[in-house]
């Protein structure tokens, strides 16, 4: 990859975003992005609709989706990211732009909004805080809405000041490297055992074990579904949507390195490749890994089930804010339907007596708790055992819902739900 300057390669990878929406994480150049580049991408996602908004208010005519990249990275560095100095933000913005080849009639659009909102800050700021909640907190309608609906709007309004904190970086203390001396600048997770946080600017790479499989990157509520799971050494087990392998680590970790017990499997190579390596740097090579789908595995072959389906990702905004602009009721509609599919998949697999987790990253009832329960009345030799709705923030993490299902042992006992 070329040499692009932190703010040029901020705009290539929002205005491929523009034009494709793929997450900026999955583009070939995230690995090589500067902190600067990263704060400036991720940063114009969680605010997108503040700055929307702005944009429209001091623009005559909106301007072109493929050109507000370039307002995005220019209005975040002068309202909201400190230690940059307004002029130098303007200045390095705009030469970023032209090196891109942006019209210069457009260069000059910018420069002109920018200089403007400098000058009208005071207002521009007081006609901010008399914006609803969506503009203010940068959220869709949609989702705003849906949250107050179905919960309130104080916990609506708690979701959306919670996704659009920084993100945490955590850190599970594995098996290995329990009983060994803690860094003394991580801090203990106050609800979750052995998830630790780590200071800004400190990379993973440098824990001391990370190498050798003392650690592993992963947010605290990715622990929920396989601590209800609660598999047991000897009990045959599938992930079956594994990767990148967060939650098969921890089932490796209770089966104690029992071999041909645990099988991981997802339908996306590329994400494989990075369980596998997860895998090997963990030290679990008898974690046995496919690629495909649940459907090609032998009917009722596994005590225990795990299923992290895809989903809107509506729990992990904070985490994950490129996917908020992507909610639709079309899109909910597609996904709850693949969930319910990979669901009927998983329950074929089950062995009568055996038990199954639901879990997704949602916090949508159609995904979580409405689907669990439609899918049981059309299920009746399953009951729900348990089910736990986490929300965003809720115990300094993500959001996240899993229900724990038992299969009958003779099928034909009436639906205890």
């Amino acid at each position: 990859m070329p040499k692009y300057s932190e703010r040029v390669h901020a705009l290539i990878l929002l205005r491929q975003w523009v034009k494709q929406e793929l997450p900026p994480e999955e583009d070939p150049s995230w690995g090589q992005a500067t902190p600067l580049t990263r704060e400036l991408v991720i940063g114009s996602l969680r605010h997108k609709g503040m700055l929307d908004a702005v944009i429209d208010h001091l623009s005559a005519r909106p301007p072109a989706g493929d050109f507000r990249p370039v307002l995005w990275i220019g209005l975040l560095q002068i309202l909201l990211l400190d230690g940059i100095a307004t002029h130098a933000a303007v200045f390095e913005t705009l030469e970023a732009a032209q090196k891109l080849k942006i019209p210069k009639a457009q260069i000059g659009y910018a420069n002109g909004l920018l200089r403007n909102v400098i000058r009208s800050r005071g207002e521009l700021d007081a006609w901010l805080a008399a914006q609803p909640p969506a503009v203010r907190f940068s959220h869709p309608e949609i989702l705003v809405n849906r949250w107050t609906e179905t919960w309130d709007a104080k916990t609506a309004i708690s979701i959306c000041e919670w996704n659009q904190q920084r993100a945490a970086t955590f850190a599970r203390l594995t098996h290995r490297g329990r009983g060994r001396a803690i860094p003394p600048d991580l801090t203990p997770h106050p609800a979750f055992e052995n998830f630790y946080q780590l200071p800004r600017g400190l990379s993973p790479l440098d824990l001391p074990g990370f190498e050798e499989g003392h650690w592993y990157i992963q947010d605290p509520s990715t622990s929920l579904a396989p601590a209800l799971l609660d598999v047991q050494p000897g009990e045959t087990v599938l992930d079956a949507c594994a990767a990148p392998g967060g939650k098969t680590a921890i089932l490796a970790e209770a089966l104690d390195h029992r071999r041909d017990t645990l099988t991981a499997l997802d339908t996306h190579p590329r994400r494989l490749e990075r369980l596998r390596e997860n895998m090997i740097r963990l030290q679990f090579p008898e974690v046995q890994i496919l690629c495909g789908e649940s459907s090609s595995l032998p009917a009722e072959s596994f005590d225990a089930i795990l299923l992290d389906v895809p989903c809107s990702n509506s729990g992990v905004l904070q985490r994950r804010p490129d996917a908020r602009w992507r909610f639709s009721r079309r899109s909910l509609k597609i996904i709850v339907r693949v969930q319910r599919e990979i669901l009927d998949q998983g329950a074929t697999r089950t062995r009568p007596g055996g038990r199954l987790v639901y879990s997704t990253c949602s916090i949508e009832p159609e995904e979580t708790t409405r689907q669990i329960a439609q899918w049981l009345t059309a299920n009746p030799d399953w009951f729900l055992t348990r089910e736990h709705l986490l929300l965003p923030g809720e115990k300094q993490s993500d959001g996240a819902y899993a229900a724990l299902l038992q299969k009958n042992s003779t099928q034909t006992t009436p639906n205890q739900v």
